[in-house]
């Protein structure tokens, strides 16, 4: 679901995703395999581990409202 309702929580919803993988990129850019790496690692705050395919979703809602751009490199980008 892109956002959260009665049946699905926050974290599992898009929107939660691309928050989190928001601050996933405030230190750096990262290619979606970088991401994917990190949000599958154990000590990851999401309660689910989303797939490539969720994390693409997330990558293209932040792309579609200015928040995100790619780099050279296939590196997503915050936008300042």
């Amino acid at each position: 679901a892109v956002a959260p309702h009665e049946h699905i929580r926050f974290a599992d919803s898009l929107v939660g995703l691309a928050g989190y993988v928001r601050t996933l990129l405030a230190d750096a850019p990262r290619t979606l395999d970088e991401l994917l790496a990190q949000l599958e690692r154990p000590d990851s705050l999401l309660p689910s581990r989303p797939d490539m395919g969720e994390l693409a979703l997330a990558v293209t809602l932040l792309y579609a409202i200015g928040a995100a751009r790619l780099t050279d490199g296939d590196r997503v980008e915050l936008v300042a």
